[in-house]
């Protein structure tokens, strides 16, 4: 064994290096703190982000007009990563329709989702388990159980308690109470991954005013189960969805039973709610950071100010205070910088790329979320940035930060009047159509090349020319992009349409871009520019 004490003649230049150790640290600690990210993160709702057996984060969608599911991996809770569809709705029956909230699981050894279907009409609501076909929970589902459950139900989560029994809670509405009049939340223990077994308890009896927004006998839903420093708590929301008062709610165990419903103690206050413009938080889940050393809170909000169907996911950091609760306090405003998650990858640094739209998996999705509104298809890209402008479809190279380098790609504009381009050193994008810092170059409908900047919350035009665009053609662009010298091409690729001096962005991500236009791209490739 080697000796950890060093070596008396060199004290001297141990000391030096312990100092240089220590100023590396702390250089390095500044550089990762340094590492931001900007909400939403991505579109959607209900999210239920889960860590996988292999460490990955997984999660589930429901995508084509709530008749499929999809599910994905990261290894990153600012990016959704890769995807599968999984499952399609039948056709007939009472499982084709309105496939809501699906949470995927690992129990047992197989993976599973439980959601909730009916076959058109809201009140055949119930929760409906799927069962992985294979080990792969990115591969195909199948219908596996619906739970006994004794009315309209919703929303159901799995936990296993400090009894060592796992249980099911759910949202539903009481037996003998008129349709949509409430929602409860309704607990019962499960001999297996697809089996209630004993009573089913209500634990939403009491119901504080903050929890009547959009239904006077209030409406408690997806609901979370957390044990930590040994305390058993729920996190769920609370009020109408679409209301921008949406919030969620907090319940602690007082006791060992979670079949005793007068054991469950709420909060009389939210516990997490609307602020700095952020409307109808919730519905979501804690889940841990890469390293294991954070708590994040993802949740939806509405991107509408009096609150809507019409969604987007956003993570905010929860601590826990000494009495062992959880806080999380308010929303961070969209487009506010804040601290990545612990232990999220660096990025890497750009490499050469022939055929960028050869693999969706290479990606990064910043668009309106319905399953429908992105395809990649034989090389090409085609973005429908004319479902909703506000949202700013964009995509990005997931994973790779480049500074000097050359871009080409071809673009077709179908239809809308707008614009289309490739950002460029981008940094901090969210959801949201300026929600992003860096540059773009864009072939507008109305006849323009620009290349402008961008700084999160507004375009600057830099630069512009007029061009002969036509609808349903293809035009070729390319952008270079050495120091602070940035040039456009249009058409001839040996003579720059456009040239700027500017020094506001170094490096960032690459993508491209759709402003209230249905568009597509085609052969993008990129060449670093080496020292």
């Amino acid at each position: 064994m080697q000796s950890t004490q060093p070596i008396a003649c060199n004290h001297r230049l141990y000391a030096l290096a312990v100092v240089a150790a220590v100023l590396f640290a702390g250089v390095a600690a500044a550089e990762e703190k340094t590492r931001t990210f900007v909400n939403p993160v991505y579109a959607g709702q209900d999210p239920y982000i889960m860590v996988g057996p292999d460490g990955a984060y997984y999660q589930a969608a429901s995508i084509r007009d709530d008749r499929g599911i999809r599910v994905y991996r990261s290894e990153s809770l600012t990016d959704r990563g890769i995807h599968r569809d999984v499952f399609s709705a039948p056709d007939e029956g009472p499982y084709r329709a309105q496939w809501w909230a699906p949470e995927i699981h690992y129990l047992d050894g197989s993976w599973y989702i439980y959601t909730c279907a009916d076959d058109g009409d809201n009140a055949k609501h119930r929760v409906v388990v799927l069962k992985a076909d294979s080990d792969d929970p990115l591969g195909s589902y199948s219908i596996a159980a619906e739970l006994d459950t004794p009315a309209w139900a919703i929303d159901a989560t799995i936990a296993t308690f400090g009894n060592g029994r796992r249980y099911c809670i759910w949202s539903g509405w009481p037996v003998g109470t008129d349709p949509d009049s409430t929602q409860h939340l309704f607990i019962s223990e499960m001999e297996s991954p697809t089996k209630l077994i004993g009573d089913v308890v209500d634990l939403s009896t009491k119901m504080y005013p903050w929890e009547t927004a959009g239904r006077p006998a209030g409406l408690n839903e997806g609901a979370q189960v957390l044990r930590r420093n040994g305390k058993t708590m729920i996190i769920y929301a609370a009020s109408g969805s679409w209301t921008p008062d949406y919030c969620f709610g907090l319940m602690t165990l007082e006791g060992d039973d979670p079949l005793d419903a007068s054991a469950w103690k709420k909060q009389d206050k939210p516990w997490f709610s609307r602020a700095n413009e952020v409307y109808g938080p919730g519905h979501g889940c804690l889940v841990a950071s890469p390293d294991g050393t954070e708590d994040w809170l993802a949740f939806h909000s509405s991107i509408d100010a009096k609150g809507s169907w019409n969604r987007c996911i956003s993570l905010k950091k929860v601590t826990w205070n000494e009495a062992g609760m959880p806080e999380a306090g308010q929303p961070a405003a969209w487009g506010e910088p804040l601290s990545r998650p612990s232990g999220e990858a660096k990025l890497k640094q750009g490499v050469a790329v022939d055929d960028g739209f050869a693999s969706p998996d290479a990606w990064e999705e910043l668009h309106f979320f319905n399953g429908r509104t992105l395809r990649f298809r034989d090389g090409v890209c085609e973005l429908r940035a004319d479902a909703d402008r506000r949202f700013g479809d964009k995509i990005l190279l997931r994973g790779y930060t480049y500074d000097n380098f050359v871009l080409k790609t071809q673009i077709q504009i179908e239809r809308g009047k707008g614009a289309a381009g490739v950002i460029f050193r981008v940094q901090n994008a969210g959801i949201g159509r300026n929600n992003f810092q860096g540059y773009v170059a864009n072939i507008t409908t109305s006849g323009d090349l620009v290349l402008a900047r961008c700084d999160g919350n507004r375009i600057t035009p830099l630069a512009k020319a007029p061009i002969d665009v036509a609808m349903g053609q293809w035009h070729d662009l390319s952008v270079a992009a050495d120091g602070s010298e940035l040039k456009v091409y249009i058409t001839d690729m040996k003579n720059p349409k456009l040239t700027v001096v500017d020094k506001t962005f170094a490096a960032g991500k690459l993508g491209v871009r759709g402003d209230d236009v249905r568009v597509e791209f085609r052969q993008l490739s990129i060449e670093p520019i080496t020292p």
